[in-house]
């Protein structure tokens, strides 16, 4: 994943008109959104539509969206809200509460971490972050696999960035135990440390 500096600069882009970093912008973001709005709606299909809605709006609106401070933030919001609206449209369950969300739906795995931890740490990591509460879930991967702020976190779910902050210490102190005798301690600290 790019880092936010790289997303403003093609979002920028973008609300210039610049085709070819509405490519670069869909291909950086896509699978996150994607994993985020199949939590929200339940079905990978319609997050599809949701994520290719986003970005065709993304286009048809970037003469109005130049004054957009935080494109990462923009797009999220923009997918929390479709997601949302497509519940609606498909009259489907409504999930009322973070809690109901699918949790099958929003795990990606770690990037840069994958190549240094054995298959079978990663395993172990995954079925702890599994066994988190759905909310816990969540705000784990959000602020861990695509490194969004707590700040962005809490904005994104309604929730406060203390809330975020009492989540994510839930989260790293139960993957931490599933997988403390595997991990060393500089490797574990690296991956679950915990940054604003």
């Amino acid at each position: 994943m790019r880092n936010n500096e790289q997303i403003k600069s093609l979002f920028e882009r973008v609300c210039n008109d610049d085709m070819r970093a509405y490519n670069e912008l869909y291909i950086a973001l896509c699978k996150q959104l994607l994993h985020f709005s199949a939590a929200i709606v339940s079905s990978f299909h319609l997050a599809e539509e949701v994520v290719s809605d986003v970005f065709i709006m993304l286009w048809q609106k970037r003469h109005q969206l130049t004054h957009v401070e935080n494109p990462m933030v923009y797009l999220y919001v923009a997918t929390k809200n479709f997601s949302l609206n497509t519940l609606q449209q498909h009259k489907r369950h409504l999930h009322a509460s973070l809690e109901l969300l699918d949790t099958s739906a929003i795990w990606i795995a770690p990037d840069a971490e994958s190549g240094m931890i054995s298959a079978e740490v990663q395993q172990k990591m995954e079925t702890a972050i599994r066994s988190l509460p759905a909310r816990c879930q969540l705000i784990f991967r959000l602020v861990k696999h695509d490194q969004l702020s707590y700040r962005t976190v809490a904005e994104l779910l309604d929730i406060s960035p203390k809330t975020v902050d009492a989540q994510l210490a839930i989260a790293v102190k139960k993957v931490t135990q599933a997988v403390r005798f595997d991990l060393s301690g500089e490797l574990a600290q690296s991956y679950l440390h915990l940054d604003l």
